[in-house]
């Protein structure tokens, strides 16, 4: 079962309904594996009027229009959130394209739990202030020694986005490093204890932030 809402998500979305969402989600990244990014997903659970669609014939599945009711920004926000469990990949260098996981298939199949707090109805009007504040208390909860790690790891993460062509949100969230230098992982098993790792994540970008973990003082 998932999780039912919590503060800061759609909270008249029941757990059964959450789940469903997801997983509408997860199918449309499924349907666009390995052609195109997340706008296609997007695009497809919009039903929108979109020339990609129509030529792969993605216009005349179940997924397209899915969810229609659901806005642009929202249907973004959402998948971008499903990145954080290792349910969304990528791969390609200055477009690159969207894969499903296993993970992320075994949570559209129902085989394992859609965990997932969706995003906010309303619209997020973001300004830089408000980031700050959002940001500063668990930055300050880090000593001076955690938050030094922080910062290497941010650098790592980086390095390692540059590399692949990403945004850095693909390889993890400021609350993953964040979670990363308390913990101070010394194994991959130690690793998935951090917030947003899972399997796939820690296979795929758990040597680099292990290294940089082994080299802190």
């Amino acid at each position: 079962m998932c999780l039912r809402l919590a503060e800061g998500g759609d909270d008249a979305t029941s757990a059964e309904e959450t789940a469903l969402i997801v997983r509408k989600a997860l199918s449309a990244v499924a349907r666009i594996h390995g052609r195109y990014g997340l706008g296609a997903a997007v695009a497809l659970l919009r039903g929108a009027d979109d020339d990609r669609l129509v030529r792969s014939g993605l216009a005349g599945t179940r997924t397209f229009g899915a969810l229609a009711e659901r806005s642009e920004e929202w249907l973004t926000r959402l998948l971008r959130r499903c990145i954080t469990p290792g349910w969304i990949d990528f791969e390609g260098g200055d477009r690159p394209v969207a894969l499903l996981t296993a993970e992320g298939a075994a949570v559209m199949r129902g085989d394992a739990p859609a965990r997932l707090l969706l995003p906010s109805a309303q619209r997020r009007r973001a300004v830089a202030t408000t980031s700050a504040r959002r940001a500063a208390p668990a930055d300050d909860a880090l000593d001076a020694t955690a938050r030094a790690l922080f910062e290497t790891l941010r650098r790592v993460r980086m390095e390692r986005a540059r590399a692949e062509g990403v945004p850095p949100y693909v390889i993890a969230s400021d609350r993953t490093l964040r979670d990363v230098a308390r913990l101070r992982p010394q194994t991959l098993e130690d690793l998935e204890q951090a917030h947003g790792i899972g399997p796939a994540k820690a296979q795929r970008y758990g040597a680099a932030l292990l290294a940089a973990v082994r080299a802190a003082p």
